[in-house]
């Protein structure tokens, strides 16, 4: 029995979610210390810009891996994809010299520079992922740890400085490539860059990529739209909402991952149930404990000049339950080729948020862009286990 609950690929990757979880907020603690409200509402900004870009400019090319490799239509079909995602790098940091000596400005240049080691990262990573999920979440472990060891020599010996807490993020992103990299075993070959494949997986994610913009437009354009209308120290108090509301999705992303393993394979109808059920639960557990003690919570873990961050905080957490069920349903329509579904539930919820934002903001600043997130949240979750449920009815 212990023997199968330590092999259990729910189990190792709810190990590692939970280690990467405690990593994540010892690091979002650190940086929101060693910057304070208004340095890490401008640092949330930069990110959100670079993060964005990041979701178009991956073009959805390794969302297409699962599809093709449970077709098994091409031989070698590993090796191609790496070769692949190495030609859009070069390509992209080519891109990013030029244009960070034409523009030469700071906020630009960071985000040009970022963009092309965060691309290659995810999509090294979602790839290894599916190839060995146990062996993915060490590397996230190592690379989180490395990162909170940088961040917390930074919060110790320096004052603050946001150019420094961005250089961190620079090392965590490459050192997560060249882990993947030496641990899997990948080897690169740019002689063998497979053109046709490169056009079929761009045409596969256009879906998967437009989705994930509308995810992340989901969970970030609010920062984006209260740059117009607050300052950044309120923008600083929002984000410590929105960080800890990533954190409680640590739990669903671990089932998720597992999900994106299975259903590479088969369609799991099992383990879609079992992992549906036992993550709304914890959701609304952790949405308890924030209700009733997060004020407490935030002013020991960030301090007290992030108390105010509490209001906002709530309100968020009021619509994670919803997303736990986008989150872990998500890898089922991929894996089925019903891209375009989920693209037409998340382009009606990101457009709500949006209008909603525009709405709420300019009245209620950082609480009217919580309660935009909190209903475009509760659309898109119960639009993706209505669909879900037709699916399944249609076999």
């Amino acid at each position: 029995m212990l023997n199968k609950i330590i092999y259990n690929q729910y189990f190792n990757s709810l190990i590692s979610k939970f280690t990467v979880a405690f990593l994540g907020i010892l690091n979002s603690i650190l940086i929101s210390r060693s910057l304070g409200p208004a340095l890490k509402g401008e640092y949330a900004y930069i990110l959100n810009i670079a993060n964005l870009a990041v979701v178009i400019l991956n073009l959805g090319i390794y969302q297409s891996y699962p599809y093709y490799k449970r077709q098994a239509k091409q031989p070698n079909i590993l090796a191609q994809y790496v070769n692949n995602i190495f030609f859009q790098f070069i390509c992209y940091l080519f891109i990013a010299i030029i244009l960070s000596f034409l523009i030469m400005q700071k906020v630009w240049i960071v985000v040009f520079t970022l963009i092309p080691i965060m691309v290659l990262s995810r999509q090294l990573s979602f790839i290894a992922l599916v190839e060995n999920i146990s062996l993915r979440n060490i590397i996230n472990i190592i690379d989180q740890f490395f990162y909170t060891c940088i961040l917390l020599t930074v919060y110790i010996c320096l004052p603050r400085n946001i150019n420094v807490v961005i250089a961190a993020l620079y090392i965590k992103e490459i050192t997560a490539v060249l882990l993947i990299m030496i641990l899997f075993k990948f080897r690169i070959n740019l002689l063998k860059v497979d053109y046709k494949l490169m056009g079929q997986t761009i045409v596969f994610g256009i879906y998967p990529m437009l989705t994930m913009l509308l995810t992340t437009l989901n969970y970030q354009v609010d920062v984006l739209i209260l740059k117009s209308y607050v300052i950044f120290e309120q923008i600083g108090y929002y984000t410590i909402g929105v960080g800890l509301a990533n954190q409680a999705w640590i739990i669903p992303d671990a089932f998720k991952d597992v999900l994106f393993a299975k259903t590479a394979k088969d369609d799991a109808k099992r383990d879609v149930r079992f992992s549906l059920k036992v993550n709304v639960l914890i959701s609304f557990a952790i949405f308890c404990i924030i209700l009733l003690f997060g004020e407490v919570i935030i002013r020991i873990l960030y301090g007290a000049e992030f108390v105010h961050a509490y209001p906002v905080t709530i309100i968020i957490f009021a619509g994670t339950i919803s997303m736990v069920i986008f989150k872990l349903l998500v890898p089922i329509y991929n894996a089925k080729g019903k891209q375009r579904i989920s693209f037409i539930i998340l382009l009606i919820s990101a457009l709500t948020n949006i209008l909603l934002n525009i709405i709420l903001i300019p009245q209620y600043g950082i609480n009217g862009a919580a309660f935009a997130s909190v209903i475009s949240y509760t659309i898109c979750g119960i639009a993706f286990l209505v669909g879900y449920i037709k699916m399944q009815k249609e076999g």
